[in-house]
């Protein structure tokens, strides 16, 4: 019955793309929906953190750009002061200097990839446009505000990029897609700072 019932859920997030809702669902099942579509999205552009980290060390392999490398110290050296400070039991200082380093390390990315902002910020418009759509007409009101939310975070890396801060905008995208991609946890637990909760995620992955 286990298995039954994990292939029923896996086909539903699989379809949630393609098939067309034939059914009054759930706020819950809609949320299950929209971070399909966001995964997928994320995946099929490549625009999730963890597959820059990848491509980005995978480039570096092969290149010695200076400016990437650089940013990469900086960020190690960041993270490593970050595990001191929490080892000391100063979680604030850690918790700053973690964001600091990954800073650090989408300054590696934009060198390496420097169109990264722009692509970021269409993977999630897009992400955007295909939720809505699949929303149509319900009310969803909390669903909607984590939306709205997202939304304000995009104004907010347009204008990043229009100040020529490539960096702030690509962070700042990446925060929305982590956003949408665990919009269920967002949804369910009622998380009353996105923003935090995602910078969290985010920070916690190794490079």
């Amino acid at each position: 019955m286990r298995k039954i019932m994990t292939v029923a859920l896996a086909a539903l997030l699989a379809g949630a793309c393609s098939q067309e809702a034939t059914a009054p669902a759930t706020d819950l099942a809609l949320a299950y929906q929209a971070e399909a579509i966001a995964a997928n999205i994320a995946t099929t552009t490549e625009t999730r953190h963890e597959d820059w980290l990848r491509r980005l060390f995978a480039a570096l392999r092969n290149s010695d750009d200076p400016e990437a490398q650089a940013c990469l110290a900086e960020a190690r050296s960041l993270a490593q002061q970050a595990r001191a400070a929490f080892e000391a039991g100063d979680r604030e200082l850690g918790r700053q200097l973690l964001r600091d380093s990954f800073l650090k390390v989408l300054c590696a990315v934009v060198e390496v990839f420097p169109n990264a902002p722009e692509r970021t910020g269409a993977a999630v418009d897009q992400a955007i446009d295909r939720i809505e759509e699949r929303l149509g007409d319900r009310e969803a009101p909390r669903i909607r505000a984590i939306l709205a939310h997202v939304k304000e975070l995009r104004v907010q890396a347009n204008e990043a990029l229009t100040a020529g801060n490539k960096v702030q905008a690509l962070a700042l995208n990446v925060r929305a897609i982590q956003i949408l991609h665990r919009l269920v946890g967002h949804f369910r637990d009622g998380h009353r700072d996105h923003d935090e909760v995602a910078d969290a995620e985010m920070e916690a992955v190794s490079f």
